[in-house]
């Protein structure tokens, strides 16, 4: 019998009862980028034991300014920290929007491509910061 092969963990973080799993693990390339992608936004440099520089900084975003200026830097820091650790992903745009809804709020929506050998494969997500 074929072994299936789980490729880290899914977030967000939840309880995967279907496979006896503590928490749910991803079953494809696919996920597995788009979770990475997210462990690295919503992990805030300095928090992870041993490796300090893994995450970003987006959380001094919250209370600055929402202006272009912020947004290319939000831009930049999402680019540089998913370029330096999800591997067999590359950013094609990262565009930020504010909200109309609620004054606070900012979206960010991620374009990428994920290699695997010869194949390509474009996905996109949304991010409310």
């Amino acid at each position: 019998m074929a072994q299936r092969q789980f490729l880290g963990i899914k977030f967000p973080f939840k309880n995967d009862e279907s496979e006896n799993f503590f928490v749910d693990l991803n079953k494809t390339d696919q996920e597995n980028v788009r979770s990475q992608i997210c462990h690295v936004l919503f992990t805030q440099k300095g928090t992870r034991y041993k490796n300090w520089d893994f995450g970003t900084n987006l959380i001094k975003y919250i209370f600055e300014p929402s202006d272009g200026i912020a947004w290319d830097s939000i831009k930049t820091e999402i680019k540089e920290s998913v370029y330096r650790w999800v591997n067999n992903c590359v950013i094609n745009d990262v565009r930020v929007v504010k909200s109309e809804e609620n004054d606070g709020a900012i979206y960010v929506r991620i374009d990428y491509s994920v290699s695997n050998g010869n194949i390509k494969t474009d996905d996109s997500f949304i991010v409310t910061l």
